[in-house]
């Protein structure tokens, strides 16, 4: 695939990534869709951008170590949204999860980068992170439906996603470095 139709399915994937823990934190917690709408906006800025240092970061170094790279770059990057534009850092919000949020990030950049990887040795590897979403969505959406509105529901939303994003990153990692070369 060209590196043009790459950008733009990278950052559709990206988004799509985000998108449920995004739809649970922004309107099943807080009722907020224009948040919602908001994120995806600046998650689609922001992974045009990653796109770029994603690219870069394969031209210089050998497949592993560029991956591992982004891996760590996305999730450092990310806490930086989290800390310095949004507030969930350890000193304004405590409660927040920074594990949790670094997987979020390091998965908004590794799956879309799994996704438009051509090597036919990763096709387990997308077919199970598919199959891993649907299941995820499911959950959520099950989640919101069943629970009753309150702590069970708002507990069952942070901790999906924390839980949630840190498998999937778990899943990325150990598939790629186990399939590619």
């Amino acid at each position: 695939m060209r590196v043009w139709l790459r950008l733009p399915l990278f950052v559709l994937v990206g988004v799509l990534t985000a998108a449920v823990g995004e739809l649970q934190y922004s309107v099943f917690i807080r009722g907020d869709w224009a948040n919602l709408l908001g994120s995806m906006v600046f998650n689609a800025v922001y992974l045009t951008g990653a796109f770029v240092v994603v690219w870069a970061l394969f031209r210089l170094l050998p497949r592993r170590a560029a991956f591992l790279a982004c891996v760590i770059l996305a999730a450092v990057a990310g806490l930086g949204v989290e800390w310095f534009l949004i507030g969930n850092s350890p000193w304004g919000n405590p409660d927040a999860g920074q594990l949790g949020m670094a997987a979020y990030w390091a998965c908004l950049v590794v799956v879309p980068l799994i996704v438009v990887d051509g090597d036919a040795r990763l096709r387990p590897l997308k077919r199970r992170i598919a199959v891993y979403a649907a299941v995820y969505t499911l959950a959520v959406l099950l989640g919101q439906w069943l629970l009753p509105a309150g702590d069970w529901r708002f507990a069952f939303h942070i901790w999906t996603v924390v839980i949630g994003y840190l498998v999937l990153l778990v899943l990325c990692v150990a598939g790629y470095l186990r399939n590619a070369r």
